[in-house]
């Protein structure tokens, strides 16, 4: 079998960023790294918390943007995949112009819930956010908000206009791949993606989920999320 492309919408490879890549160096190896297992295109997804400004983010984004270019020019040639940029955006009820944190030039915003019980007033706001925002909200990790959020909400939320992302850490065996898996074949998930952090104990891994998936002959499912991994980052792109 030879290497699958596939584009990745959730990283976090900018260095010094969040809890991250920490040096331009392990970004370009992080990079490099996930070029080798197929990727043709990544997402920079630093976290955003509400107690920074957007305009602080944004600027602190490009510095680290920068120096990750320099680092890629020092070293050139070499093969990484193309580079689109947006954020992990932490979920409150009143959100003001994130739009500006969508993922490149498209209407799709990174969107990491709470990690504390969900109520109705939780899934209104993304409600608002879609309607209001005009965007389309990508839920990121959804699997993490098992055991916190009570399972009507999570299904309220995915009955939403709104894009379902899953780690491909879920796909080492046991428990957590078996849920993985039945989450995929119901429908429930839209996107994959490696939420890889850096090269020691979070590295890209979607190597893995794409093997697991093709192992449990679901090919066609692996199709329909590779494919619309790849219609979101080539809308962020311009394409």
């Amino acid at each position: 079998m030879g290497t699958i492309e596939f584009f990745d919408l959730h990283c976090h490879f900018l260095p010094g960023m969040d809890d991250g890549c920490k040096t331009p160096e392990e970004s370009v190896r992080l990079l490099e790294e996930q070029y080798r297992q197929g990727c043709r295109g990544v997402a920079a997804t630093p976290h955003y918390y509400a107690v920074e400004s957007i305009e602080s983010f944004l600027t602190r984004r490009k510095k680290a943007a920068g120096r990750l270019l320099a680092e890629l020019r020092a070293r050139s040639p070499v093969a990484i995949p193309n580079i689109c940029f947006g954020a992990e955006v932490a979920f409150r009820e009143t959100l003001e112009s994130e739009e500006r944190l969508c993922y490149g030039k498209s209407r799709y915003l990174l969107l990491e819930m709470p990690f504390t019980p969900w109520t109705d007033r939780t899934v209104r706001s993304v409600e608002r956010i879609i309607s209001m925002m005009g965007v389309t909200p990508v839920i990121a990790h959804v699997e993490r908000y098992t055991g916190i959020a009570d399972p009507c909400y999570i299904n309220a939320l995915m009955n939403l206009n709104v894009l379902v992302q899953l780690n491909a850490e879920n796909f080492e065996g046991g428990k957590k791949e078996r849920r993985a898996l039945h989450m995929i074949r119901e429908g429930n998930i839209q996107i994959l993606g490696t939420d890889s952090h850096n090269m020691a104990n979070r590295p890209p891994n979607m190597e893995k989920a794409i093997g697991s998936l093709k192992q449990h002959r679901m090919d066609a499912e692996l199709e329909t999320i590779l494919q619309a991994n790849e219609a979101v980052f080539r809308t962020a792109m311009g394409g």
